[in-house]
């Protein structure tokens, strides 16, 4: 392995960014990036829909749960011994990549592997120590130690990947994040769908470790092309070195922790409350409301987290590019949740199997939460941007402790549209919370010139919404109205506000 990594560090690091280095994004840039990674996103997703389809089919709920309830136990500990690297990393590399110091570059993407290994090795230690404890916590049982024995290792493979991602983001090289995904995504359908085939559920943890392992692999090839491998394990200064970032991601991997914990709660009251099946339903419901309309999100994280932390020390500039961010958001959003809406009762059966017919009230009234997402995320980052890594703390913490409580009360007292309902109620919690809290520390200003746009996307959803949990057909039509009068808006103004689409038409018109 040494010698590998030897002949990787004879290659000159090419370190040219993938996107211009603007001292203000316009909407273009925003739109462009957006879509850059929407595109890519969509491919993964259309990927992951026919793996989960597959998947759905030869397990059923119940192999979908196990699978659901392992990944959250890996995340959770990964999370609770990273030290935030995955993220705060992001912000040093960012600053060094903008100032153009090329050997301080060099130095601290060292120091951020070096701890990414160092954090591995906690993480694999860790859930060695807690597998027997973890299996009775969610199963009451110990019957699953062995399962969560082996299911460590993932935890050490998620850290070096972390540190890996940091280092591509903060150099601005987002094809190369958006290419992980997708040979992520590709790898991970040719290597479980084979093992689920041919073993059922006995290849759950089989397939989750050969995975992982090759999306590891994907990461440092790519990685190792903009910055050879470098890591000193036994270095006192690089120990040093890392510190900032450490305090920086403590706040991160307290928030994680309470994030993936409420996850983690959430999924096994409701084991208790009801059965295996019950928790494949809620995580079928979750992922059709949440998992596959967060392409938007993702779609902008890996360009607008950077940016933000370039322009946050001016608060004219930061107050533009968070207010930019939210206006793209929310109306690239509801068109898109509008349409999942009209179209659940199809899409259902396409991304999973009609035995998961139960989830999809669930997921309609889940979706509330996403369009109050669209107008909470871009300014939640504000937080990170600045390094104020207790503030991030104390909202994640508020909200994580509602939704561990409310999913599991509703779920117990009303079922799984219940629960749906309790998610949207989280949402509305947050973005309350940010908005108002964050106005007060950043002098944050939201836009109130879009006020009006926002209530009009949000009143098409909602009619949207409360037309298609209603079982009369006529009401698609008033679902399918509303989309048309909502994707035209968003249409409408992102036309005005760019010339991505006047290209767009000029490229199409010569061809």
């Amino acid at each position: 392995m040494h010698d590998i990594f030897s002949r990787m560090a004879e290659k000159a690091p090419d370190i040219t960014p993938d996107i211009p280095q603007e001292s203000d994004a316009t909407y273009d840039h925003v739109l462009k990036y957006t879509g850059l990674f929407g595109g890519v996103q969509g491919i993964t997703i259309l990927v992951s829909v026919v793996r989960n389809k597959i998947v759905s089919e030869l397990l059923g709920p119940s192999g979908l749960a196990l699978i659901n309830i392992f990944n959250n136990v890996t995340k959770l500990v990964n999370q609770s011994t990273n030290f935030g690297l995955s993220f705060s990393a992001v912000k040093h590399v960012a600053e060094l990549f903008d100032h153009g110091s090329t050997e301080e570059l060099k130095d601290f993407a060292r120091t951020v592997r070096t701890w990414s290994v160092l954090t591995a090795l906690l993480g694999v230690l860790v859930g060695f120590v807690l597998s027997s404890s973890i299996s009775y916590w969610t199963f009451g049982s110990y019957d699953y130690t062995r399962h969560f024995l082996l299911l460590s290792l993932i935890v050490g493979m998620l850290a070096v990947q972390g540190g890996e991602i940091a280092i591509l983001k903060g150099m601005k090289q987002l094809k190369k994040v958006a290419l992980i995904s997708v040979y992520g995504a590709i790898a991970t359908l040719f290597i479980c769908v084979p093992i689920y085939f041919a073993i059922g559920a006995k290849g759950i943890v089989p397939s989750l470790l050969l995975c992982n392992a090759a999306i590891l692999a994907i990461h440092l090839h790519f990685s190792n092309k903009v910055m050879p491998w470098s890591t000193s394990l036994f270095s006192r200064t690089e120990y040093v070195n890392g510190i900032p970032m450490l305090k920086l991601g403590m706040g991160y991997i307290i928030a994680g922790i309470f994030g993936q914990g409420a996850e983690y709660v959430i999924r096994t009251l409701i084991l208790r409350f009801g059965e295996l099946a019950d928790v494949g339903l809620y995580t079928s419901g979750y992922t059709l409301a949440v998992t596959y309309a967060n392409i938007v999100f993702i779609a902008f994280e890996a360009d607008y987290f950077p940016r933000l932390s370039a322009s946050q020390h001016k608060l004219t500039r930061q107050n533009r590019t968070v207010n930019q961010q939210v206006e793209v958001s929310v109306l690239l959003m509801a068109p898109v949740l509008i349409f999942f809406v009209l179209a659940m009762h199809l899409i259902l059966p396409l991304l999973f199997s009609t035995k998961f017919e139960g989830a999809i009230p669930m997921a309609i009234c889940a979706s509330f939460f996403m369009f109050f997402k669209a107008l909470t995320l871009p300014v939640a980052y504000l937080s990170l941007a600045k390094g104020d890594s207790r503030m991030y703390m104390m909202t994640e913490l508020i909200y994580d402790i509602f939704i561990a409580l409310a999913i599991p009360f509703a779920f117990k007292w009303w079922g799984l549209e219940g629960s749906g309902w309790a998610l949207s109620a989280g949402g509305l919690l947050d973005m309350l919370l940010i908005h108002t809290i964050y106005r007060q520390r950043y002098g944050y200003h939201f836009d109130l010139s879009k006020v009006k746009l926002y209530i009009v996307q949000f009143v098409c959803f909602a009619v949207a919404v409360f037309a298609a949990l209603h079982e009369n057909p006529w009401l698609k039509i008033v679902t399918a109205v509303m989309l048309i009068v909502s994707g035209s808006i968003s249409f409408h103004v992102l036309k005005k506000e760019t010339t991505i689409l006047l290209k767009l038409k000029k490229r199409l018109w010569r061809k």
